[in-house]
């Protein structure tokens, strides 16, 4: 932990702020503490499920077990030993892509410039940093215009909604360089550094957004790649994803035991369904070496491609839910030759 900058706010109270570059496993437990605490409660979801993901993450990384996949900047701002403000920003270690938030300013420090002083070493730290892009996401017009301010730009426009800091070029060149479409894909078991590929990479693309990618039951409560992923560093299944030549990945998918019952998920980049059948028979086959049951996937009728990849993949057609769902189950799988698929 180092102490980057010591001063005075407008009303003469002394600050400080304190710079975690992780792995940092010597970090002070009040540090720690305050990271998984300083959250709001808005919503039941937020409080009971989103949070507590993230409190295991912010004790894995810190801990060092995240590493060297990615790597993570806290900024804490201290007044006179009271904890006033944070943000944070990570990135994988092996693209350079990353999420910048958990942006908080504590209601007794608002509008004391508290944000001004983190930004300025969080941007200096990010262009300093192996870094080349951070997305994030805000409905919050007057946070928006204060991200603008540092380099930001709204990837689609408008006064809310994605942002993205690059060093160089565009989102769009970005998107466009990373997925021509219809290449030869591999599948390889999914990290941690991925949750920026999937969450704030591939799912802020035009063609993602373009894409239905409902999920219904319990496969609806992992919102995203980071969530699966942390039931996976829990023990409860597996999480793998489908990189293209250069690396990007353009789909993931998890099968986990949640509330006992076998599920499967799966979400695309609909320009790759190639090879979806060898990332789906892989996935169910890691479960199968870890449960005894056969994982179920459920999908709206109407979705044609993932439809067409499950049968592919040997899925069996087992029946529907209300609400126009077919569920697919995967038993009798041959296992997935690792050899073949571990070369992304």
């Amino acid at each position: 932990m180092d102490i980057l900058e010591k001063g005075a706010l407008a009303d003469g109270r002394r600050y400080e702020v304190l710079r975690i570059v992780t792995p940092d496993p010597a970090v002070p437990e009040e540090i720690v503490r305050y990271f998984i605490a300083s959250f709001g409660f808005d919503t039941w979801r937020k409080a009971v499920l989103d949070l507590t993901y993230w409190r295991l993450y912010f004790r894995e990384s810190l801990a060092g077990h995240l590493a060297p996949g990615v790597i993570d900047h806290h900024y804490v701002l201290r007044v006179e030993g009271t904890f006033a403000g944070r943000l944070w920003f990570a990135y994988n270690t092996r693209t350079g892509r990353g999420n910048f938030g958990h942006v908080y300013t504590e209601p007794a420090f608002r509008r004391c410039g508290v944000m001004n002083v983190l930004m300025r070493h969080c941007m200096k730290d990010f262009h300093d940093s192996p870094a080349q892009q951070l997305c994030c996401a805000s409905g919050n017009k007057f946070a928006v215009q204060s991200y603008l301010k540092h380099g930001f730009k709204l990837i689609y426009g408008g006064e809310t909604g994605p942002l993205c800091l690059r060093k160089t070029g565009t989102f769009q060149e970005a998107e466009a360089e990373a997925f021509p479409g219809h290449e030869v894909c591999t599948v390889r078991e999914g990290t941690i550094g991925d949750q920026f590929e999937c969450d704030k990479f591939l799912a802020v693309t035009a063609a993602w957004r373009k894409f239905a990618q409902r999920s219904c039951g319990l496969a609806a409560v992992m919102v995203d790649y980071r969530t699966a992923w942390q039931e996976k560093l829990s023990g409860l299944g597996a999480v793998n994803v489908l990189c293209t030549p250069s690396g990007a990945v353009c789909a993931y998918a998890f099968a986990l035991k949640l509330c006992g019952e076998d599920i499967l998920e799966f979400r695309i980049h609909p320009e790759y369904p190639e090879h979806l059948p060898d990332l789906l028979k892989r996935t169910a086959a890691d479960y199968g070496k870890l449960f005894d049951g056969a994982p179920v996937c459920a999908v709206p009728e109407t979705a044609a491609l993932k439809i067409d990849a499950l049968r592919r993949a040997g899925a069996r057609p087992a029946g529907g839910l209300e609400g126009s769902y077919l569920l697919f189950r995967f038993d009798g799988l041959p296992e997935v030759s690792r050899e073949k698929n571990d070369n992304a």
